[in-house]
This record gives structure tokens, C-alpha cells and sequence, in this order.
């Protein structure tokens, strides 16, 4: 693993020095970030960041809220439960694969500065917006919500007084139809407005053998805002948004790990990836609104700032989780998630002080209804309880049914700040703490609609192993699993649905300007996210107990140096961070059965985040990126494994790099080429073979011409070289005999057309 990554350091490298050796006469644009809470040169910033403008991601055609990761260093985006779903972010290897509706990731995401806690929603359309940003590290000390590893910021352009708006129109393979516009200016002398919506369709690129084809979109979405100027020194922002999007469930790809078939005696043999046999079609329904209130006060030489927000998202998913002819394990996930913030900052500055104070409280409440049918045929169930064979006879038996039923609420409360000091013209250092003091509380009941005895009495187990399930004395034998509220004695007497965290943590940092054009800083920060509790499929069956549903807090200290600096008289960009991640109680999602819950463990994060921006000459513009990675969770305690050690962390390649390379062939005519390439990664903790991702390099391309100041069309095609490669993959080997697969879309060609005005 080191010498794999020694060789690609030094090779990447090499590929960025010997860009710094040639001069340009072409100087950048200015790249401007708030990634402090004020406007910055992203040059003048002290914190890994990566962004982009609302152009560059239109240019890169990146549809939704996961396309960033393409060309963010360190940033890798799964969709463990298919795209439109929840997302898996991780950030220098830092994330949550988790998939329950009540967790929170430790990337935090923020739309107009509001923190998003549902994961649901966290999947969304890309439409009018100004940039966005990317923070590497934890964060807390500047923004509301704490976050262990780091933070994304999507940022929507702002009405003004000016009347402008754009029209784009997207159409390409699989019949879709992408439309996005926005229209804004002033209302009165005193007042702006700004409408943007979005519609994105198309047909499924999943081939269905027996149904309806899967992985399609049907996505709307919409974005008012209202900008007053009271006074010259207050305003207030109002935002209202929401989306939409209404589809048949996205469909793994099978594979049988348990010899020729799975369990069920199935197996996809046609060899595409893109094509089943699906006896559920089900549907994913993601439904979201939000509204906000930004009022902005100047005092004087500071700043007072107050957010208000209100968040809803409601899911609902069905699952063909066996993925084949047969009705046998067809989960369905339904929730319902409410949550509102609020946060205070007041800032200013004096000649030699830069500092900001804040206060942030959230309060979140998340109803999920979960079920699940697991239907066996009935010679299975002669084979796994031992039964005389015809026992449970021909056709398909209902066994262990499962009806969850969970409330989960969150409150928290934080206090954070941070002060910039001056000591001299060239050096400055940089100090912030936060307070954070959270309850979560949860209600969680697994019960069954009929009665499992009924089956498992059938078998000819003795008395005490029922059927050989492990099912002892204390099976309470009616028709409630797990019972995780305050009427089971055991959660009452200890507690075990409440968690209560207090916790202190921050940064320090010094920054060092040598000249202008260069910056070198080192900081020391503290990230914290609270426990929480596990909320998916739990029962008996699979070894799992009301004691191992709360998990406990995770912190992560770190530790990192870098430069940034401009070169080639203002041609070049190079930002260089390297790290270290001290990392505590890390989050890590395990698996027994069908059950799926966190454990903690230590682990340790070191690597190096690499970014080059050059324009050589007035034609060409090149960027790359790349992402070293070195991580090693401790131990994780997996049922039906045992005790793994030493293993990657999830969706964590040792190597990645992104580039861009851009040919303005004349004034209307441009040529651009994207790729990102990833090394092998994870998606299971345990590191097994069939959760194992090849590496593989994505490309992309557009050629763009502009026919007037207002109008552009291009011609695009993403994955060109038909790349098969997978988003995420759940190994079930143990209780199925399968490995779902979500494999990303294939090649897609389309055409763009944007009027601006």
C-alpha cells in the first residue's frame, strides 16, 4: 500500500513541477470564496478549498448535487441505495456508507448557508447557482453545524438590480429532457426578486426483462427569492425552494456469490450490466421544501447576521433487494424528516483582528416506517432448518416479516468563534473554539405482522435453538423483535435511547506570506459528531440487541501544512495540503444478515491533496487534481466475520487525480476534455474481494460555440470510452448468497443549448 503510494506521489509530482517551468502571459480570473465567512481571494485562504462557478459546472455538465466529486480531490460520492437516493460522501476518506434515514453524515452540506441534516435530500438538482465550496477538515469554529471531515456549500446566485435570466435546454440519449432558467432583477427601488426552476427526464438505463426498465429521472425543482433593502445598512433575504422527484426505484445488478445461484437458486448470467430480471418495479419518491430568512444588519464597523430556516423531506423507496424473478426480500423504506435551525453571527474587524462569533441551534425530528417481506420457497426452508423435505411444501412461505416503526428526535445548541490576529505584515495566527452541547432521543419498534413462531415451530429443532435461528428461552415469542422504547424494562432502566453530548473542540492555525504571491499556513483542528442510533432492519435472528443500537460520539484531530501559490506571472495556480487525521471512535457501518448498524473504532488518515490551475497561452486552460490516501481503521467486531483489523475505510483510493484541458480553438469555438481516475477503493469495511472497485479513469467531453454574447450551443458525451465501473456494491454472501451492484450510467451523448440575457 505505501510503495503504491510513494510512486504515485512522486509521479504526480513530477507531472506538476514540470508545468511551473513554463511562462504565460495570460493572467486568471480571480476565484472569490466565503469559505471564512467573508469574501476571499481563494488564494488568501488559509483552509484547503476547492470551487466552482455556476459556468465551470455547466461547462462540466454536472447534473446534480453528487457531480462534484469528478473533480474535487479527496471528495468521493456512492449511492449505496441507488442515485436519487441517500448519498455516501466522503472527504479525505472521512464519510458515512450508512444509508439509514435518521443518521447524519460527517460531511456536512449547506445550501444558501443553511446546514441539510436529511439525507434523503442531499441528492438534488444543480440550477442558478453562483459556485460552489469545498472544505477540507473539520469544521465548526465558522459555520452552524459541526462536521468531522469537512463541508460542501451550495451557493445560488442572488437577485440584483439588474434584469437578467438564461434559458438552457439539454437534450440527449434516453429521451431526456433537461430544463433549467432563472429570471431576476428589480421589483422596486427597494426590493429584488429572482424565479429559477429545473426539470430533468428521461427514459431508464436499466433494461428490465420482465417489467417496467429502471434508473430513470422524472426531478423538478424550484428556487424564489426576495432580496429587501430596508435601509442602507438592513436587509433581509427570503428563500423558498423545492423538489421532486417521483421515479420507478433504481435496480442493482446481480451477482451470485454462493457458487452457480444465490439462496434463491437465481443467477443473471446475460453479462450487462445494464439489464435484470426485476419482479418489483417499486418506486422512489423524494419530496423536499425549505424556506429561509437572511437578515443582515450593519453596525457600525460590524456585522450582524441572523438565519432562520425550515427544512422537510418525506422518502419513500421500495427495494427489489434479491434483484431477481422471485418475490422474496422486497424491502420498503418510508420517512419523514422536519428540522429547523437557526444561527446568529456577529463579526467586524480592526486593522490588525479579523473575528466572527456565532450561535447555532437545531432541532430535527425524523419518522421512519420501515418494512420488510421475506418470502422463501418453502424447499429452502426445509434445507436451512433442517426440516423433512416437503415440510414447508412447493410455494413461496412468508417468514420473518419485518414492520419498523422509529421516532428519532435532535436538539443541539453551539456557540463557536474564531479570530484572525495579525502579528506582523507576513504572519498571522488563527484561533477558534466551539462549544456543542446535543440530545438525541430515540423510540424504535421492529414487530412482525404475523407470527414467526408459527413457521419456526414447524421444524424439528429442539427446544431452546429454534430452528437453529440461536432463538433461546428469552425469545419473547409474540410479535414484537426488538422493542427499543421506555416499556421494555432493560432500554428504561439504563437509559439506552437517550444521548446527552457536551463537547469542546477547535483550531489553531499560523499563516506565513513570504511574498505576495505565496501563502504557506499549518493548522492543528478539532471535528466532533455526536452518536446516534442505528435504525434500519434489527432483530434477534441476526444476533443484534437493544444494547447495540446507540453508538457512540466520534472526534477527529487534525493536523495539517500547505501552501498556495501563484506562479508564472499570475498563469499558474498550485495549492498543495498535506495531512495527518488522529482519528477516535470512527463511525463505521458493519453488517449481520440482513441487519445493519454502526460500530465504532480508532483509525488512522494520512495523505496529500494536490491542485493546479495554468493557462499557458490565450488558448489553453489546464487543470489537475490529486488525492494521495493513506487509512487504517483499527478493529471492527463484524457478526458472522469476527474481529477485522487493519482494513481501508470506505470508498478511500489510495490515488485519484482529475483534470480538465480546455482548446479555445477561435473566439466562438471551444474544445474541452475532463477525466477523473480512481484507484482501487472499498465499499465494506471488511475489505472483501467482491466489494472491491477495480481502478478504472472516466472521460468526458464538449465542444461549445458561441453564437452570440447570449447564446451557446454545444454537443457533449459523458463517459466516453464506456467505462463499466461501480458506484456501490452490498455483500450479502452470508445471508444470500449475492452482491448488489450499482453500476454507474453508461455513455451518454447530448446537446445543449443556453440563451442568457
Amino acid at each position: 500500500m505505501v510503495v503504491h503510494t510513494k510512486k504515485a506521489l512522486v509521479l504526480a509530482i513530477s507531472l506538476l513541477s514540470a508545468t511551473t517551468m513554463t511562462s504565460a502571459a495570460v493572467l486568471m480570473e480571480e476565484v472569490v470564496v466565503t469559505a471564512q465567512k467573508r469574501e476571499q481571494n481563494l488564494q488568501d485562504v488559509s483552509v484547503a478549498v476547492t470551487a466552482f462557478s455556476g459556468n465551470a459546472m455547466r461547462e462540466l455538465n454536472m447534473t446534480n448535487s453528487t457531480d462534484i466529486a469528478g473533480q474535487t480531490p479527496g471528495l468521493n460520492i456512492g449511492t449505496p441505495v441507488g442515485e436519487g437516493n441517500n448519498p455516501s460522501i466522503t472527504l479525505r476518506g472521512v464519510g458515512l456508507n450508512d444509508f439509514n434515514d435518521n443518521n447524519e453524515g460527517p460531511i456536512a452540506v449547506y445550501r444558501d448557508e443553511v446546514y441539510q441534516g436529511a439525507m434523503p435530500g442531499l441528492t438534488f438538482q444543480l440550477f442558478d447557482l453562483d459556485r460552489v465550496e469545498v472544505l477540507r477538515g473539520p469544521q465548526g469554529t465558522l459555520y452552524g453545524r459541526n462536521a468531522t471531515g469537512g463541508l460542501v456549500h451550495f451557493i445560488s446566485k442572488k437577485p440584483s438590480d439588474e434584469l437578467e435570466g438564461y434559458l438552457d435546454l439539454t437534450v440527449a440519449e434516453y429521451d431526456q429532457i433537461k430544463l433549467e432558467g432563472a429570471i431576476g432583477g428589480a421589483i422596486t427601488d427597494s426590493i429584488q426578486g429572482r424565479l429559477s426552476i429545473a426539470t430533468n427526464d428521461h427514459d431508464g438505463y436499466v433494461d428490465n426483462r420482465i417489467g417496467p426498465d429502471a434508473n430513470e429521472a422524472n426531478s423538478q425543482a424550484y428556487r424564489v427569492q426576495l432580496n429587501f433593502n430596508f435601509t442602507e445598512t438592513f436587509s433581509a433575504l427570503l428563500n423558498v425552494h423545492g423538489g421532486d422527484s417521483d421515479t420507478n426505484a433504481p435496480q442493482y445488478q446481480h451477482q451470485a456469490t454462493a457458487g452457480g445461484t444465490d439462496f434463491f437458486g437465481y443467477a443473471d448470467l446475460d453479462g450487462d450490466n445494464f439489464e435484470g430480471a426485476y419482479n418489483r418495479e417499486g418506486v422512489l419518491d423524494v419530496e423536499s421544501e425549505g424556506y429561509s430568512l437572511k437578515l443582515t444588519w450593519d453596525i457600525g464597523e460590524m456585522e450582524f447576521v441572523s438565519i432562520t430556516a425550515v427544512e422537510e423531506v418525506e422518502k419513500l423507496h421500495q427495494e427489489d433487494t434479491d434483484m431477481g424473478p422471485g418475490p422474496y426480500i422486497n424491502p420498503t423504506f418510508a420517512s419523514e424528516n422536519e428540522q429547523f435551525s437557526q444561527e446568529f453571527r456577529l463579526s467586524g474587524n480592526t486593522d490588525s483582528m479579523i473575528w466572527v462569533l456565532g450561535a447555532f441551534y437545531f432541532d430535527n425530528e425524523v419518522d421512519g416506517a420501515l418494512d420488510l417481506n421475506n418470502d422463501f420457497p418453502g424447499p429452502l426452508l426445509d434445507a436451512i432448518t433442517g426440516a423433512p423435505a416437503g415440510t414447508f411444501g412447493d410455494g413461496i412461505v412468508p417468514f420473518l416479516n419485518y414492520d419498523v416503526d422509529y421516532t428519532q428526535e435532535t436538539e443541539s445548541l453551539g456557540f463557536f468563534g474564531q479570530l484572525e490576529y495579525q502579528l506582523s505584515d507576513a504572519l498571522t495566527m488563527t484561533f477558534g473554539l466551539r462549544y456543542t452541547q446535543e440530545e438525541r432521543e430515540m423510540d424504535y419498534q421492529n414487530r412482525t405482522d404475523g407470527d414467526p413462531m408459527a413457521v419456526l415451530n414447524s421444524c424439528i429443532i429442539p427446544a431452546g435453538d429454534v430452528c437453529g435461528f440461536g432463538f433461546g428461552p428469552d425469545w419473547p415469542g409474540s410479535n414484537t423483535y426488538i422493542d427499543f422504547t421506555d416499556a421494555n424494562p432493560l432500554v428504561a432502566a439504563s437509559n439506552l435511547n437517550e444521548l446527552d453530548t457536551d463537547n469542546i473542540s477547535g483550531k489553531i492555525g499560523i499563516d506565513f506570506r513570504p511574498n505576495e504571491d505565496t501563502l504557506i499556513f499549518f493548522n492543528i483542528s478539532k471535528g466532533f459528531k455526536s452518536g446516534g442510533f442505528n435504525g434500519g432492519f434489527l432483530d434477534f435472528t441476526d444476533g443484534v440487541f437493544e444494547s447495540d443500537i446507540p453508538f457512540d460520539e466520534e472526534e477527529l484531530t487534525s493536523y495539517e501544512i500547505g501552501f498556495k501559490a501563484t506562479l508564472a506571472g499570475g498563469a499558474m495556480r498550485l495549492n498543495a495540503t498535506a495531512f495527518y487525521y488522529d482519528y477516535q471512535d470512527y463511525q463505521a457501518l458493519t453488517f449481520a444478515g440482513l441487519s445493519q448498524f454502526i460500530n465504532n473504532s480508532d483509525a488512522e488518515v494520512q495523505g496529500l491533496d494536490l491542485e493546479m490551475v495554468w493557462v499557458p497561452t490565450d488558448q489553453w486552460d489546464i487543470s489537475l487534481g490529486a488525492s494521495f490516501l493513506d487509512t487504517e481503521v483499527d478493529e471492527v467486531t463484524v457478526r458472522g466475520v469476527g474481529t477485522v483489523s487493519g482494513t481501508e475505510m470506505v470508498l478511500a483510493p489510495e490515488f485519484s487525480l482529475n483534470g480538465i484541458v480546455r482548446f479555445q480553438a477561435t473566439e466562438a469555438l471551444s474544445v474541452q476534455v475532463d477525466f477523473n481516475h480512481q484507484a482501487e477503493h472499498f465499499f465494506d469495511i471488511t475489505n472483501s474481494d467482491v466489494s472491491a472497485e477495480d481502478s478504472y479513469t472516466v472521460y468526458n467531453a464538449r465542444i461549445g460555440y458561441q453564437v452570440s454574447d447570449n447564446l451557446t450551443v454545444a454537443a457533449y458525451v459523458k463517459n466516453l470510452t464506456d467505462e463499466d465501473y461501480r458506484v456501490y456494491t452490498f455483500d450479502f454472501s452470508g445471508p444470500a448468497g449475492f452482491n448488489q451492484q450499482m453500476f454507474a450510467p453508461p455513455r451518454w451523448y447530448g446537446v445543449n443549448v443556453n440563451y442568457s440575457f
